[in-house]
């Protein structure tokens, strides 16, 4: 939220480009972060992986600082400011890799007396298998929160297994000295330990904090959010609800300790994690002013709890569920949670009166598909080898954008995807069949659902047609074994196999990558996941009626849903002469005090203004990639601006960079 009025809904019409700073560098990552701005300086990374500060009124590059990235995959949301009183201390706390920096925000260089010079290694703390490491990376993808003297933050771990747990840290801010840590998995003895299999913390991971955390200074009470178990989708090995997984966590900030938990998914087999961060709210609600924290999901629900107790603000309902599975020894968990209020914002299941009718023939051709295959179709199908389609998506529902909040009216703003997943689990013992198959193909099997045949992408993963061209066989191979940001890891796959992908890639002959593992070798796990694939028609359209994706406002007093509008247009309806489609959408928005809901996110490439009051555009700006982010608006010597980073795009030679609005 901003309290910033000088653009509103009355003039937000006239804005115009002001700035723009682009990278330099080709091939560089996508943006998934939002600017800060603070003490006359705005704080970006750069697409080269860089850390800059710019001046937010002309753009100008003061400094940057260069972390080392010789082995970094993921993609760094992970920056945070502390603004001392005198601005002349004020420091930048940047996770990259594997390592946590301390940076002079005046000047870009390390602060010496942080860690190591300036460094603190990001597995401090943590308990893993050193056997193991070159399989399991930890990273953080989102901001911490700085409370008195503490830095808080969760982590990336991998989704599949072999893991570590996704325990919460707080590091001393000026000495980078490990001050106290909470287990996401319970060892024996601490609460929720009963709720796991024997020794979890060995054999499980995962139950982490990937997106941002909010913090009541006042109260010193720091909320976290929680993704699922790893291995996401089968949990035999993990018997029982499973906590601290897919929970909001309030947790004491000056010692860790747990003050109260709401679990979201119980025994999560879907990758149901919680992926936005909290909002925190003083609602009107039974005739009294109460301060709340909001949790939005990737079901689509809005979970809204008191701060202090938990206690949920309006009931929320355990409802029977299928629990009849056929993976051996899985025992999904009898019951979910659900709000009765407010209503989910997207569909529940993938009923018949969703089925896509673009063409005249999808509509026989979903409800053939799942009559010949046997689909199961509703919200928590136990996940199996023959498959389902699921809606919503692991992409949500909302997502890591999460939600917006005027807090002068109490409505909350979300964007979310609405479309159906084809979902199923691989045997991994089977895999080894495919291991004649040419790389192609296997590339088909493993990476075109995200990537595509061209390997250009879209707004759910990246164009990677430069990047396989610089990057080493060695780095490729690493990514596919690691997985980043979020793509999941492909470590399963024989080595022949992961070869010939990077000789495909490569256009080489397959390539003589040192490695300990024999051609034909397998996973220890007994299943894999089968991909990210969302469902389409046989004229490669999302299986479900428009919208495809959406920005609805709700009132947090009432509890209701205020209005829903498409976000986004998806090209393939509109060349079919079906408008206001919406369509897929990674990031988030802002919502300002003059009225105004301020958000990119679309594959369109548009950045978009709604009108906070019935969600009608007010202003719309073609931009030369993908604002897959967050925007920032702020003010400077009287006048506001907003500005978006925006992704590299091969098709308009768009290195990537961040473009600054206003109005003259």
């Amino acid at each position: 939220f901003s309290a910033l009025t000088k653009i509103n809904q009355s003039n937000a019409k006239l804005l115009k480009p002001i700035w723009q700073y682009e990278d330099s560098a080709d091939n560089g990552s996508s943006l998934f972060f939002n600017p800060i701005v603070a003490h006359g300086k705005m704080i970006v990374l750069l697409p080269s992986n860089k850390l800059a500060a710019l001046d937010p009124a002309t753009g100008k590059k003061l400094w940057e600082f260069v972390p080392d990235s010789s082995n970094v995959f993921n993609w760094s949301r992970s920056i945070n400011f502390y603004k001392s009183d005198d601005s002349k201390q004020d420091l930048i706390y940047f996770i990259f890799g594997a390592t946590l920096y301390c940076v002079h925000a005046e000047n870009g260089t390390l602060q010496e007396n942080f860690g190591n010079h300036g460094k603190v290694d990001f597995y401090e703390g943590l308990e893993y298998d050193t056997s193991k490491l070159d399989k399991i990376f930890v990273t953080s993808n989102a901001p911490g929160v700085i409370y008195k003297d503490l830095f808080i933050v969760g982590s990336k771990v991998p989704d599949e297994l072999p893991s570590i747990s996704g325990d919460i840290r707080a590091f001393n801010r000026i000495t980078g000295k490990l001050e106290w840590i909470f287990h996401t998995i319970p060892k024996k003895g601490e609460f929720g330990a009963d709720t796991w299999g024997p020794e979890p913390r060995k054999k499980n991971g995962g139950a982490n904090c990937w997106t941002g955390l909010a913090l009541d200074e006042k109260r010193g009470i720091v909320y976290v959010p929680t993704g699922s178990p790893s291995f996401d989708f089968y949990g035999a090995d993990r018997p029982g609800q499973n906590l601290f997984g897919n929970c909001l966590l309030a947790l004491d900030a000056s010692s860790g300790k747990r003050l109260w938990h709401f679990q979201t998914t119980h025994h999560d087999l879907w990758d149901r994690d919680n992926g936005s961060p909290p909002n925190l709210v003083t609602v009107h609600h039974e005739g009294k002013d109460i301060d709340a924290v909001g949790l939005l999901t990737k079901m689509g629900y809005l979970f809204l709890f008191n701060r202090e107790t938990g206690v949920p603000l309006f009931p929320i309902e355990e409802v029977p569920v299928d629990t009849i599975s056929s993976m051996p020894g899985e025992k999904p968990w009898p019951t979910q949670p659900i709000p009765t209020k407010p209503s989910a914002f997207v569909r529940q299941g993938f009923r018949p009166e969703y089925f896509s009718n673009a063409t005249p023939t999808s509509t026989q051709y979903i409800k053939d598909e799942i009559k010949k295959h046997g689909y199961k179709t509703g919200i928590y199908e136990p996940p199996g080898l023959m498959g389902s389609l699921l809606v919503p998506t692991a992409h949500g529902g909302a997502n890591w954008g999460g939600g917006s909040v005027n807090t002068r009216t109490n409505i909350l703003f979300v964007n979310s995807n609405d479309l159906p997943w084809y979902f199923a689990l691989t045997e991994n013992k089977n895999l080894i069949k495919n291991n004649n198959l040419t790389g192609e193909m296997l590339f088909k099997i493993n990476c075109s659902s995200c990537h595509g045949m061209d390997k250009k992408g879209s707004v759910a993963a990246p164009n990677i047609t430069g990047k396989v061209k610089i990057y080493t066989e060695i780095k490729i191979e690493n990514i596919l074994k690691k997985g980043v940001g979020p793509m999941p890891a492909f470590g399963h796959l024989p080595q022949i196999q992961i070869n010939k992908i990077i000789a495909y890639l490569k256009e080489k002959p397959l390539p003589k990558i040192q490695t300990t593992e024999a051609p034909g070798n397998i996973s220890d796990e007994p299943y894999s996941f089968a991909g990210y694939d969302i469902y389409k028609d046989t004229s490669g359209i999302f299986a479900i009626k428009p919208p495809f994706g959406t920005l609805t406002a709700i009132d947090l007093n009432k509890g209701e849903n205020l209005w829903q509008v498409p976000l986004g247009e998806n090209d393939k309806l509109a060349k079919l002469g079906i408008k206001n489609s919406g369509d897929f959408n990674r990031g988030g928005g802002i919502a300002t005090a003059g009225g105004l809901v301020i958000i990119g996110t679309t594959g369109d490439h548009k950045l978009r203004i709604f009108d906070q009051s019935n969600g009608a555009v007010i202003w719309e700006y073609l931009l030369p990639g993908a604002a897959t982010s967050i925007p920032t608006t702020y003010g400077v010597q009287g006048k506001q601006y907003i500005t978006v980073a925006v992704s590299p795009d091969m098709n308009t030679k768009y290195k990537g960079g961040y473009i600054t609005f206003g109005i003259e």
